[in-house]
C-alpha cells in the first residue's frame, strides 16, 4: 500500500475514535498494520518499511489529534512490536525508530498547538486588561473583551468560562510575572541593606508600571492586597533561601537588631501598602519611586531626629 493510503486508514481510526474511548482505537490500528504486513513478500526489508511507516504517520497523525496521550503512544508502541515480532521483525530494528518519534514528532505538534493557545490566551488577557482599566469591572463584557482582541466571543469562552474567571486569570497573570520579576531581581544583591532598598524598590515599582489594573482589583476586591502582599514575601523567601541566614549574621555583626525575621518583611510590605494607597487615592500623579528613599530612611533610622537620653531599649528576642 502507498502512504497516503496508509495516511487515510490511519486518520480514518483516529478521527473517529472519542476522546474517553482513546484505548479503543488501538486494535483497530494494529489490525490495519497487520492487513499490510499479511500483503507485503515475506521478506524482512519490505515489512520493516512497512512497520516504520506505520509508526511514522500514526504518532504524527495522534500528535494533532485531542487524544493524544503518551499513554496511548505507548500501548500502541507495544502492541507494534508484538505484531512485528510475530512477523519474525527483529525488535533492535525498531526501538530506535520508536524512540525518535516518541521524543521528537508529537512534541512537536503538541509545542506547535500549545504555542497557538498561548498566543490567544495572552491576546486575550491584554484585551481583558484594557477594558477592566479602562471601563471598571462591571461595565466590561466579554463582547467587549472579544472586540479588542479581534477574536470571536467563543473563542474567549473556550479559555475562560466566565468573566469571573478571565479576571482571577490577569490576576495569576500579573502575580507570576511580578514573581519572576522580583527572583531575577533580588538574587543580584548579597548585601542585607541593599536587598530592603531592593525590596522596596521593586514593590513601588511593579504597583506603578500595573497601576491602572490596581486600581480596578482595589476597587473590585479588598482583600486583594493582603493576597499580593503574602505572595510577596512568600516569593522573598522562595527567591532568596538565605536571607534568613544573611538578616541571623548582620543581626550578629551589630548591623541589624535582633527581631522577628518575618515580622520585619510583613512590617515593611504594609507600610509600602500605606503609601501605594496614598499614591493611589492622589490619583496616581508623580512617580512612586519618588518614595522610596523616604521608606528607606524611616525603615531604617526611624522618624525621631534626636534620641532622648533616658530611651529604653528592650531588645527583641529572636523567634524566627
Amino acid at each position: 500500500m502507498k502512504k497516503p493510503e496508509i495516511v487515510e486508514k490511519i486518520r480514518s481510526v483516529i478521527n473517529q475514535t472519542k476522546a474517553h474511548k482513546d484505548t479503543f482505537a488501538i486494535p483497530e490500528l494494529v489490525s490495519i498494520l497487520n492487513q499490510e504486513l499479511e500483503q507485503a513478500p515475506q521478506d524482512a526489508g519490505p515489512r520493516e518499511e512497512i512497520v516504520l511507516l506505520f509508526v511514522e504517520s500514526t504518532t504524527n497523525a495522534l500528535a494533532s489529534s485531542p487524544i493524544y496521550s503518551a499513554t496511548l503512544v505507548r500501548e500502541l508502541y507495544r502492541n507494534v512490536l508484538d505484531v512485528a515480532a510475530s512477523f519474525d521483525i527483529p525488535r533492535e530494528n525498531l526501538l530506535e525508530d520508536l524512540l525518535f518519534q516518541t521524543l521528537r514528532r508529537p512534541a512537536e505538534g503538541k509545542k506547535a498547538k500549545r504555542s497557538k493557545q498561548k498566543d490567544v490566551r495572552a491576546r486575550i488577557l491584554r484585551a481583558a486588561l484594557a477594558e477592566f482599566s479602562e471601563k471598571g469591572y462591571h461595565a466590561t463584557t466579554i463582547d467587549s473583551i472579544a472586540v479588542r482582541a479581534g477574536i470571536a466571543k467563543g473563542t474567549v469562552y473556550r479559555h475562560f468560562r466566565t468573566k469571573q474567571a478571565l479576571f482571577n486569570g490577569l490576576k495569576e497573570k500579573t502575580l507570576s510575572e511580578f514573581e519572576e520579576h522580583a527572583r531575577e531581581d533580588l538574587t543580584r544583591e548579597k548585601d542585607i541593606l541593599k536587598i530592603i532598598e531592593s525590596v522596596i524598590r521593586i514593590y513601588l515599582t511593579f504597583f506603578e508600571k500595573n497601576s491602572a489594573f490596581f486600581k480596578v482589583i482595589i476597587q473590585e476586591q479588598q482583600d486583594f492586597g493582603r493576597e499580593f502582599s503574602e505572595k510577596f514575601i512568600n516569593e522573598l523567601i522562595l527567591s532568596l533561601p538565605g536571607l534568613k541566614r544573611s538578616c541571623w549574621k548582620a543581626a550578629k555583626t551589630g548591623r541589624l537588631k535582633q527581631m522577628n525575621y518575618f515580622t520585619v518583611f510583613f512590617g515593611i510590605v504594609g507600610f509600602l501598602n500605606g503609601i501605594i494607597q496614598k499614591w493611589l487615592h492622589e490619583g496616581g500623579e508623580g512617580s512612586l519611586l519618588d518614595e522610596a528613599q523616604t521608606v528607606r530612611e524611616v525603615l531604617f533610622y526611624g522618624i525621631v531626629a534626636e534620641a532622648g537620653e533616658n530611651r529604653r531599649i528592650n531588645p527583641l528576642k529572636v523567634i524566627s
